[in-house]
């Protein structure tokens, strides 16, 4: 026991407690701890850059949706009216040589814009699939269908003067009877239009409320020239010409859309088509042409 003893107090007598360093294993030690920090480092860049990376990713994203959304409208109203109708053209003239530039036509996309000026702005008629567009000038407006082109030409009330002009307003009491017949057809020809189809289902045709204007055709030698010719209830005769009068009924659209729109196909029996699809509820009045795309309508004051 007392050996034991002995040999513990030299050990602790005689032993180093105060050891050399180790300089080469404090090296290694700070060599490991500066790659692992380097590490980190490398780490943390990385996920900074992936984050900045996923940042605009994400904010072009959003912005080209947002600018997609925004001149889509617009870019289809453009193509929709590359051929223009007559009766837009007696609204907002089109000069034959001012077709824009590629370089303007490229400009006007990128803003939503219409390169020949004819269209303002362009919107969804809630509940259907019909665009809005507006015209210039604040003369009246389009209704779009993608697909079909222009299918109904609203001007302004302001502009009742000018359109009325050369034409004649159809009294109620000149204007022909309409019968049942005459109903059914008026259905059965929005029924076989196109656009009728694809913006709804017809509903039962009843008779137009809105006033009608007619074109006066001349008599061959003039007013002096007037023939003597038999009563005919489909014509009108005048002192200055004679009118064939036309039999024009309305047909409701129902449309397949959560929003209620009063969408009416106005139909012409005797030219058997479908001769604007409008908003029937908003207009006072309806000129006949023989323009072949889709008679005017104005709307109410």
């Amino acid at each position: 026991m007392q050996t034991d003893d002995r040999d513990i107090e030299h050990l602790l007598e005689t032993t180093d407690w105060e050891p050399a360093e180790d300089h080469a294993r404090t090296e290694a030690s700070l060599a490991r701890l500066i790659a692992r920090l380097d590490q980190r480092r490398h780490r943390m860049h990385m996920v900074a850059r992936t984050s900045c990376a996923l940042a605009i990713i994400v904010l072009v994203m959003v912005t080209g949706t947002v600018w997609y959304r925004w001149t889509r409208p617009m870019v289809t109203a453009v193509h929709e009216t590359q051929t223009i109708p007559a009766g837009v053209v007696r609204l907002v003239p089109v000069e034959a040589d001012s077709a824009p530039s590629a370089l303007q036509r490229a400009l006007a996309s990128l803003t939503g814009r219409d390169p020949r000026g004819l269209l303002t702005s362009v919107r969804a008629v809630a509940g259907t699939s019909l665009l809005r567009a507006e015209l210039a000038g604040g003369t009246g407006h389009l209704l779009l269908l993608p697909g079909h082109g222009v299918v109904g030409i609203v001007a302004s009330s302001s502009q009742s003067s000018s359109l009325t002009e050369g034409v004649v307003r159809i009294a109620p009491r000149d204007a022909r009877t309409l019968t049942a017949q005459d109903l059914a057809t008026g259905e059965e020809i929005a029924l076989r239009d196109a656009s009728v189809a694809a913006l709804g289902r017809v509903v039962k045709a009843h008779v137009m409320t809105a006033t009608v204007y007619q074109r006066v055709t001349p008599y061959p030698g003039g007013q002096q020239g007037k023939p003597a010719l038999p009563y005919d209830p489909t014509t009108l005769y005048l002192s200055s010409g004679y009118v064939h009068l036309h039999r024009v009924v309305t047909v409701p659209i129902e449309t397949t859309g959560s929003h209620t729109t009063s969408l009416s196909a106005v139909v012409d029996i005797d030219t058997q088509r479908v001769i604007a699809i409008v908003d029937t509820t908003g207009i006072s009045s309806i000129i006949l042409t023989d323009d072949p795309g889709p008679q005017v309508v104005l709307s109410e004051p």
